[in-house]
């Protein structure tokens, strides 16, 4: 909540410092924009942000330039994330051998703030324009597991005792699959002609979740688990009991680090097209 604080003042603020500019700017429009590019996840089972889990991701906005430095747009997106600790290279995590695929879908509302104005119309914008961005989105994830072959969902199976007797208060709650973001980030915009642009950009999604990839704490009560969801068992503790009998829990101790939350972010190329709907006022 402190994090949304911040961020509806910093827009509150630059809307309200702009007011001149804006009751002086009549060369608003609209554009539209479609991306590709790729999504990467930060979090227990990738943590320092290898790029060996990289996944594909697609995205859409609805912008409108209301300001010579502004714009705000409506964005959607939809992409994937993944990791594998069997992929690792620290001896601790092939040992802990988690793994989690997941989709993102997001809808998010965004201020866009230029480096450099564009005081006339858009046709007269400049060629080259760093731009960072910043706003408010809702996702939604699914972490999934493989086992024997199928894909399994993560969160109905409370692998770290969400779902169990818990009359000590010491497992966790079980975790929502929609949740809020904070999209934040950068880019360039480049004119190719009159009405095409084509735009670089790298967004950071700060969440409030850290069971992106169903991993934060410590293993539960492994036979009580047991006892209750054989599945859940399995796809909590995956360590080779061949060779550690004991188990995770006696092994590596905790499952994942919950003091952080997860990222996810997508890097992408857009291309864009501007519609000129808004017109300038004509008197007599």
């Amino acid at each position: 909540m402190k994090a949304l604080n911040v961020w509806a003042s910093i827009l509150l603020l630059l809307l309200i410092g702009t007011n001149e500019a804006n009751a002086q700017y009549r060369h608003g429009y609209f554009k539209i924009g479609v991306s590709a590019g790729a999504t990467n996840y930060l979090g227990d089972l990738d943590d320092d942000l290898t790029f060996k889990f990289t996944k594909p991701g697609l995205g859409a906005y609805v912008s409108y330039r209301f300001n010579p430095l502004m714009s705000a747009r409506l964005g959607v997106f939809q992409g994937w994330a993944g990791a594998s600790d069997a992929q690792n290279t620290n001896a601790d995590r092939v040992r802990r051998n988690l793994s989690f695929r997941t989709q993102i879908r997001e809808v998010s509302a965004q201020l866009v703030i230029d480096f450099l104005p564009s005081h006339r119309r858009y046709f007269f914008r400049p060629k080259y324009v760093p731009y960072i961005f910043g706003g408010i989105g809702i996702f939604s994830f699914n972490p999934q597991a493989q086992l024997n072959g199928e894909w399994i969902e993560l969160q109905p199976l409370g692998t770290e005792g969400q779902f169990l007797s818990d009359p000590d208060n010491v497992y966790p709650e079980p975790y929502n699959l929609t949740q809020v973001s904070i999209p934040m980030g950068g880019g360039i915009r480049i004119a190719l002609n009159r009405r095409w642009d084509l735009e670089f950009e790298a967004g950071w999604r700060k969440t409030f979740t850290d069971y992106l990839d169903d991993v934060s704490g410590f293993y539960p009560d492994m036979d009580e688990l047991r006892a209750d969801n054989p599945t859940s068992f399995l796809l909590s503790d995956r360590i080779d009991r061949s060779v550690f009998p004991q188990g995770a829990a006696q092994v590596n101790g905790i499952r994942g680090d919950n003091t952080q939350d997860d990222w996810y972010i997508y890097t992408n190329v857009t291309l864009s097209f501007i519609l000129d709907w808004v017109k300038c006022p004509t008197f007599r």
